[in-house]
């Protein structure tokens, strides 16, 4: 009981310091982040002082969980889609751990379309796809407790799309550019793109990263080739889908250096 109350005083506390357009966006993200704990589980952790990289940030939750509640020392959050940005960094002046990034990262560094969805903004992405983000939602909904009718009624005019442009970058170039020596915890939640992030870094720059951990869409067997790949490189990885998500695509995958 000490422990639900505990969580829900975090939950109300960052739900005071943060800014959403949309008030039941923010409140599922901090359900999500803060209440349920998603990205520090099975033995992921975020010690005091640690080095974060928030990759796919979108306004902030999740940094400031990380500075907040686990006492990070540096969260580098990334960022690609401007009108996302902004309110990131409105937000982030409550966490001075916290360093904004208005870009993202992925496989190369270069400048791409990215589809910005301004009703449902936790969705846009370098693959946005709207039929299946809208399914996928509605299965949530579904599987939560919402009527047909009723996920419908809410989900109405939240698909629908602007391509803006966005610069992306390597995360071993901004292991270069921000020098850092380790990174305790890799977060990446980039809708489709996570395989990208990870092909971005660099075989000399792995043994810097301690633990990821990272929404996959498990399309095409990428959450199996992501665990190959992590667990090549010395990691224990866990794969998990949430009974709320089950019919769609979407895993949690959390890896520990071993």
């Amino acid at each position: 009981m000490a422990e639900g109350h505990s969580t829900a005083r975090g939950v109300e506390q960052l739900g005071r310091l943060l800014y959403h357009d949309d008030p039941s966006q923010l409140l599922f993200q901090l359900t999500e982040i803060v209440g349920e704990r998603v990205y520090v589980r099975h033995g992921v952790e975020v010690r005091e002082g640690g080095v974060v990289l928030d990759v796919g940030a979108n306004v902030g939750v999740a940094a400031a969980f990380f500075a907040s509640e686990c006492g990070a020392g540096v969260v580098h959050s990334f960022e690609p889609v401007e009108p996302i940005f902004r309110l990131l960094s409105r937000n982030l002046t409550h966490f001075p751990a916290c360093v904004g990034h208005n870009y993202g990262l992925s496989s190369s560094c270069h400048r791409s379309p990215i589809t910005y969805y301004p009703n449902a903004d936790a969705l846009s992405g370098l693959y946005a796809d709207t039929d299946q983000s809208r399914m996928n939602v509605l299965t949530y909904m579904r599987n939560t407790g919402k009527s047909g009718p009723e996920a419908e009624r809410q989900l109405s005019g939240r698909y629908d799309p602007i391509t803006l442009e966005c610069e992306l970058r390597t995360l071993s170039s901004v292991i270069r550019e921000e020098s850092l020596g380790h990174v305790d915890l890799l977060k990446v939640d980039v809708e489709k793109a996570e395989l990208d992030v990870l092909r971005g870094v660099g075989e000399m720059d792995w043994p810097r990263i301690r633990q990821v951990v990272a929404e996959v869409h498990d399309l095409h067997g990428r959450a199996d080739t992501m665990a190959k790949m992590l667990t090549a490189r010395g990691f224990s990885v866990h794969v998990e889908q949430e009974p709320e998500w089950a019919g769609t695509p979407i895993r949690m995958l959390y890896a520990i250096r071993r």
